[in-house]
């Protein structure tokens, strides 16, 4: 009995150093992407606030109000470019310019979704975490403060086909309003079936074209 307790510990704890390794990973990855986009920084006299829609670490939507009224945005997909073996060395970007009024049509909206004060998943009682499947992350950019939160797999239905909570629901509402603008997966899916030949990597997929 004393060695099965031993072993479940020791699984147990593997377990727990593998998900904080993945995450370790997971983390610098988000870091070296997001430096290589070179995203807006926010400026206090220039900047009224600034909204960050991310998914996993292949794509993002930034949409931008400025103080004097104006409104600018993207949406830009990315792929990193893969050694044999698999290891990533260059990024490959297509960044899209997102209509000034749909910008503004969409800060409205999400706006009023709720967007700038939805908790994190992990604050949320019932809320799945997991490793593998897709991350979505958003940002607001505000008063020279930013606040981050994210959700994984919001979109379902299996992981939530128990019980709905309120959260999910408030964000499938933001990904309703920016698909119903510009459809994200296929707008990705359009950018990455153009790659030439080679080998690819987002999120934890490894794509090769041949």
């Amino acid at each position: 009995m004393r060695q099965t307790a031993v072993a479940t510990h020791l699984r147990k704890t593997v377990y727990i150093l593998t998900i904080l390794f993945l995450t370790s990973m997971f983390s610098s990855a988000q870091t070296d992407w997001k430096a290589e986009l070179k995203l807006t920084e926010y400026d206090s006299v220039l900047h009224k606030r600034i909204y960050r829609i991310q998914v996993d670490d292949y794509q993002i939507v930034e949409l931008t109000e400025f103080k004097n009224g104006e409104f600018n945005g993207s949406l830009t997909n990315s792929v990193w470019k893969a050694n044999r073996k698999e290891y990533r060395t260059k990024l490959i970007t297509q960044k899209i310019k997102i209509p000034n009024p749909t910008v503004e049509k969409l800060m409205t909206e999400l706006e009023s979704e709720d967007f700038e004060n939805i908790p994190d998943c992990k604050d949320v009682e019932n809320c799945i975490q997991g490793l593998d499947g897709t991350t979505i992350s958003f940002s607001v950019i505000k008063n020279g403060t930013e606040r981050n939160y994210s959700y994984w797999e919001p979109e379902s239905d299996y992981y939530y086909k128990d019980k709905i909570i309120p959260e999910v629901l408030k964000v499938r509402e933001i990904l309703k309003s920016i698909n119903s603008e510009f459809n994200l997966w296929e707008n990705f899916t359009k950018f990455r079936d153009r790659l030439p030949k080679g080998k690819y990597t987002y999120g934890m997929i490894v794509l090769e074209k041949k």
